[in-house]
C-alpha cells in the first residue's frame, strides 16, 4: 500500500487570485471606513464608495458575468455593483445620500400651504341709532276754501244761492262787506274788476297799463282795476278814464269774460243771437264777443229763456254767476245744481 507524501506544515499555500481579490476588498472596506470616521467633516464617503466599487469591479463582473444595474447620469455611467450596495448597507442612518440616490429616493417638494386660521367671530352690540322722525303728511287741498260762513243775506232759495256760496267758499267774494253780500244791489265796474282779480290770479298780465286819471291814489281796489286790464278783461272809455263807480250793464259782464278769456269766434254769430229777441239792444260793436260767450255756456239765467236783457244793469249775482260759469267749464269748481 502506498503511503501518499504527507505535506509539509512549514510550506506556505499560495493563495488564489479570488482570496487575494476578497482580502483587498475587505481591507479598502476597512480603510474607507476609518478614512470616513476621520475625515467625514471635509470629504464626502462617496468617494470611497466609487473607489471600492472601481477596486473590485472586473472581479466581480467575472463571477456575476456583467453589471448588474447601470444609470445614465449627466457626466456619463455610473454603475453599481453589489460592493457599492453592500458599502450602503454599512452606512449609519446619518449617511450623506448621493445625487443619484436623492434623486430617486426623494419625492417631488411641495410648498407647504399656510394653514387656514379660523377667525373666531365676536358678537358686536348694534350701535344705538337714533329713530328717524318721519313728518306726518300734510293735506294739501287743492282750491283753498274759507271757512267764512256763507252770507246771511242770501237764501238757499236765491236762484244764483249755488254760484255765490262757492264764490264765497274760495275768498273771491269776501269784499263785500260783513257777513252781506247784497246779490240784487248793482255792481260797479270797479266791484266787478275786484271779482276778476281774485277768480282769475294765474292769467298773464301783459298788456299795457293805462293812466286812468279818474281813479284816486287811495282806491281800495285800483290795482285790481290795473292788473284786469292788463290780462284784457276790461277796458277804459278812454286812456285816461275807467269810471270805476259806474254800474256796469250786464252785456259787459259776458263780453270781458269772452275778451280776457280769448274765446273762440262763434260759427254764425246772427244765428246764436237771433234766439233772443232783445238781442238788437246790444251795440253792434258787442255782438260777436257776445255770441262767444253765449256758445261758451256763459249766460246770466233769466226766467224768460229768450231774452238776454243786455243793456240791463248787472247785479252783483249776476257777476257771480258768470265768474263761477267760467270756472266750472276750467276745471277749478266741480258744478253745482243751482236751486230751481
Amino acid at each position: 500500500m502506498t503511503n501518499s507524501p504527507t505535506p509539509n506544515p512549514n510550506r506556505r499555500r499560495r493563495l488564489t487570485a479570488d482570496e487575494l481579490i476578497a482580502i483587498v476588498v475587505a481591507l479598502a472596506g476597512i480603510g474607507t471606513v476609518l478614512f470616513w470616521g476621520l475625515g467625514q467633516n471635509n470629504r464626502s464617503l462617496n468617494l470611497f464608495k466609487t473607489g471600492v466599487a472601481d477596486l473590485g469591479n472586473n472581479n466581480v463582473e467575472r463571477q456575476t458575468g456583467g453589471a448588474l444595474d447601470s444609470e445614465s447620469t449627466s457626466s456619463g455611467r455610473d454603475r453599481r455593483t453589489i460592493s457599492s450596495i453592500a458599502s450602503k448597507e454599512r452606512q449609519t442612518p446619518t449617511a450623506i445620500a448621493t445625487p443619484a440616490a436623492t434623486a430617486i429616493a426623494t419625492p417631488t417638494l411641495i410648498q407647504p400651504v399656510a394653514p387656514i386660521v379660523k377667525t373666531e367671530e365676536v358678537p358686536v352690540e348694534p350701535a344705538t341709532v337714533p329713530a328717524t322722525i318721519v313728518p306726518a303728511p300734510v293735506a294739501v287741498t287743492p282750491t283753498p276754501v274759507s271757512t267764512t260762513p256763507a252770507f246771511t243775506d242770501v237764501p238757499k232759495q236765491f236762484w244764483g244761492e249755488t254760484y255765490i256760496a262757492e264764490l264765497k267758499k274760495r275768498g273771491i267774494l269776501d269784499d263785500f262787506g260783513t257777513g252781506k253780500f247784497d246779490p240784487n244791489k248793482q255792481i260797479t265796474r270797479g266791484e266787478y274788476a275786484k271779482m276778476l282779480d281774485r277768480a282769475f290770479t294765474d292769467k298773464p298780465a301783459n298788456a299795457n297799463v293805462a293812466n286812468f286819471k279818474d281813479i284816486p291814489t287811495n282806491y281800495p281796489r285800483k290795482e285790481a282795476i290795473a292788473k284786469v286790464v292788463r290780462q284784457g278783461f276790461m277796458s277804459g272809455y278812454s286812456p285816461t278814464k275807467f269810471a270805476p263807480n259806474q254800474v256796469i250793464p250786464r252785456y259787459q259782464l259776458q263780453i270781458s269774460l269772452a275778451k280776457g278769456l280769448e274765446l273762440p269766434v262763434a260759427a254764425n254769430t246772427d244765428t246764436i243771437l237771433n234766439k233772443f229777441t232783445d238781442s238788437g239792444q246790444m251795440p253792434k260793436f258787442a255782438r260777436e264777443k257776445m255770441a262767444s260767450a253765449i256758445d261758451a255756456g256763459l249766460k246770466i239765467e233769466d226766467k224768460t229763456n229768450n231774452l238776454l236783457k243786455p243793456t240791463q244793469k248787472a247785479t252783483r249775482a249776476d257777476a257771480a254767476a258768470l265768474i263761477y260759469q267760467v270756472l266750472v267749464k276750467e276745471g277749478k269748481i266741480q258744478p253745482q245744481a243751482s236751486p230751481k
